[in-house]
């Protein structure tokens, strides 16, 4: 019997541990690899053939939306499946819109977790809640057929305008939260909710709609 292989991807060791010893316990997968960043995630994957790919969607550095963005640029029938202390609609709906196949809570129960690797492998979907397969078909044969609404005018904070502008200038987000002597945490809450507002997978798209648009004169 073919096992399933399962790539982790989590900033807390003791987090992958606990989960690559609940996957390793089941007779029909197998963890092959795991990574603490996204990153090393990206490199790793480059020569490992991973089923399903399980990611934390807020992690220092890169964040698991961004990682992912990349992953799928690259190879669009990846399966990715997020996990997060966070439910919140628009990491849910973010999640989704860039083609992830599920979405569920870090403190949900073990037969959860093995049951959303189990059916995303089988080439469904897992969303937490009231998300259906159905549904989330809907969605996206919605998305599909009516196209990319136009983009409504932004507002950042001035503190997300600021980490904005740091990140084009090519600081990371230590360099930042040096800088502004803020958490590396919080730099990163405010790269997410930057990608939220400009509804965006990358930074990058993000910075690049700023200069296209002429969003700010010095961007």
């Amino acid at each position: 019997m073919k096992k399933i292989n399962v790539f982790l991807v989590d900033d807390h060791e003791i987090f992958r541990n606990g989960l690559q010893q609940l996957i390793n316990s089941e007779p029909d997968m197998e963890v092959i690899g795991e990574a603490s960043s996204g990153e090393d995630a990206l490199l790793q994957l480059e020569s490992l053939d991973a089923d399903v790919i399980m990611m934390d969607i807020r992690m220092p550095e890169l964040n698991g939306l961004e990682t992912s963005s990349r992953i799928l640029a690259k190879n669009p029938k990846r399966r990715i499946l997020f996990f997060s202390l966070f439910d919140e609609p628009d990491y849910v709906a973010a999640a989704l819109e860039m083609g992830a196949s599920g979405y569920i809570l870090k403190d949900t129960s073990n037969k959860i977790f093995l049951n959303a690797i189990r059916t995303i492998y089988q080439g469904k979907y897992y969303f937490i809640g009231e998300v259906s397969d159905i549904i989330v078909k809907k969605y996206l044969d919605a998305r599909h057929n009516n196209g990319n609404a136009p983009m409504q005018e932004i507002s950042l904070s001035r503190r997300e305008e600021q980490i904005l502008r740091m990140i084009n200038r090519g600081k990371n987000n230590k360099d930042i939260a040096e800088s502004l002597q803020l958490s590396i945490r919080t730099v990163e809450t405010h790269r997410m909710n930057i990608l939220r507002k400009f509804q965006v997978n990358s930074i990058e798209e993000a910075i690049e709609y700023c200069k296209t648009n002429t969003l700010w004169k010095e961007l």
